[in-house]
């Protein structure tokens, strides 16, 4: 229940994406920078829920790089104050390679391969 609900969650974050980007081309209230700023506190919500619910689920590989990607989008905001020139070309660079790694994911997942390893770590004597 807990995948599904995360697979939602996935699909509704790259629906927020697409629907902020367009706005930005009808609507000439917001400029660019306005609006990846608005995306990536909605995207770091959704990832950090999205981490929350299936974090004890899937490998501890996924856990790092969603952990990754978060501190990535909390990086950004000090790009947009250091280095403003870079801010729209980076933001969307790390938007690509978290719904690239959440395709991916989804996709592993209906396969029945992407499972925590169950096991000790530390074997006794």
């Amino acid at each position: 229940m807990r995948e599904r609900l995360n697979v939602s969650i996935q699909s509704a974050s790259l629906i927020l994406v697409a629907a902020g980007l367009a706005w930005v081309v009808w609507s000439n209230d917001t400029s660019m920078k306005e609006m990846l700023t608005y995306l990536i506190i909605l995207i770091l919500l959704i990832e950090g829920l999205s981490l929350f619910l299936i974090g004890k689920v899937y490998p501890e590989s996924h856990t790092t790089f969603k952990t990754g990607i978060l501190a990535s989008l909390l990086i950004l905001f000090g790009i947009k104050i250091m280095a403003p020139d870079l801010f729209i070309p980076l933001t969307i660079t790390v938007f690509a390679i978290n719904f690239m790694y959440n395709f991916y994911t989804n996709g592993k997942r209906r396969q029945g391969t992407f499972k925590r390893k169950t096991g000790g770590k530390l074997k006794t004597r």
